[in-house]
């Protein structure tokens, strides 16, 4: 998060956080603490372990503004 954060914090671009999560938490931490722009996950999906609809529910809940669409997993 130290090193998203200080990217985030030198560029005038949006910056992606990408790999390394593992729960859901982890993408929320990316945003708050690493200061991202975006989150990439793939794993979590992947293998089952959450839905991108509990995903976007979990971080909508948090604050972090994002589209919910009626057709997202």
């Amino acid at each position: 998060m130290e090193l998203t954060r200080g990217i985030s914090e030198q560029l005038k671009i949006p910056v992606i956080a990408s790999g390394g999560a593992g729960n859901l938490e982890h993408l929320y931490e990316a945003f708050i603490m690493g200061k991202a722009d975006a989150v990439l996950a793939a794993s979590i999906f992947h293998f089952g372990t959450y839905s991108i609809r509990e995903a976007k529910c979990y971080l909508i809940a948090r604050g972090i503004p994002m589209r919910l669409e009626d057709d997202a997993n």
